[in-house]
């Protein structure tokens, strides 16, 4: 009962694990993702000002 329940958890343990990676990668190319875009919206009105005046 009590090997069978920990190896559950272990396993589940290794899951959890594993996603943490995946989100926390996913997380990091997020953020770079935003970055670019905060940027590219930055010249973007830049270019939309001009194009107006």
């Amino acid at each position: 009962m009590n090997s069978s329940f920990t190896r559950e958890f272990n396993g589940f343990t290794r899951e959890f694990n594993g996603f943490t990676r995946e989100f926390n990668s996913f997380t990091r190319e997020f953020r770079c993702f935003s970055r670019e875009f905060n940027s590219f919206t930055h010249e973007f009105n830049g270019f939309t000002r001009e194009f107006h005046n």
